[in-house]
């Protein structure tokens, strides 16, 4: 079947795909989820040079160390833009990027540049030693539509997530990303999330009836599409 690296987005590590992984491994994929620089088992890893950068680098020798080729990178929300660049590094080794609720980088600038008005001056407010907090409820609430977590998912969450290195919002994408535009990409937008599902020519696009975060609120919906994606 095929080889799957999963990577999730702002506050999580690899612990956030225990639902998912284990349906994708009995559909007999090879899957591997990552842990990036300052998060899950290697939070402790973070500094004010973790940024965007370090994270494509992570993803991309996560992915030439193990020798993995014919690579389904999944990549939800923050971890799109990394993901991204990873890929475009490495293009030869992937075989298809499926965007899960994703930000997808803008070639020179950075996510606040991407952001819409407002959104850096909110979140720099909340800044605590270099990282952005893992989110309220009040948060949440406001910004993430029907998100379906319930009160046992946040404490899950929020017992495993760490805060995200507000570098990693500053530090600009590179000026060419022009290889990843000739490889086969899919996005599956969550129907929850506020606003409609965006329109990306040159992507697949799909749909899941869930909030932002489907690996912990729907994993078997998930990992049934992310299974389809890579048999395509």
């Amino acid at each position: 079947m095929s080889t799957i690296v999963l990577v999730g987005g702002s506050f999580l590590g690899a612990w956030a795909w225990e639902r998912v992984t284990p349906v994708l491994t009995a559909a007999g994929h090879d899957v591997h989820p990552l842990t990036l620089t300052g998060f899950g088992e290697r939070a402790h890893l973070a500094s004010a040079t973790t940024t965007l950068t370090t994270h494509a680098t992570d993803i991309a020798a996560a992915i030439e160390v193990a020798g993995l080729r014919d690579v389904v990178l999944v990549a939800h929300s923050y971890a799109g833009a990394p993901a991204t660049i990873a890929a475009n590094r490495i293009a030869d080794r992937i075989a298809r990027i499926v965007y899960l609720a994703a930000v997808l980088p803008q070639a020179g600038k950075t996510l606040f540049d991407i952001a819409p008005p407002g959104v850096e001056e909110a979140i720099m407010q909340t800044v605590e030693d270099g990282r952005i907090p893992v989110m309220s409820d009040e948060v949440i609430d406001a910004n993430f539509g029907e998100h379906g977590l319930t009160a046992e998912d946040r404490e899950w969450l929020r017992a495993r997530g760490v805060g995200q290195p507000i570098n990693t919002y500053r530090d600009p994408a590179p000026a060419d990303l022009g290889a990843v535009e000739g490889l086969p990409r899919t996005f599956i937008a969550c129907l929850g999330d506020l606003g409609d599902p965006p329109h990306l020519p040159g992507h697949d696009l799909v749909t899941i009836d869930t909030g932002h975060w489907p690996m912990i609120t729907k994993p078997v919906g998930l990992a049934q599409l992310i299974d389809k994606a890579a048999r395509t």
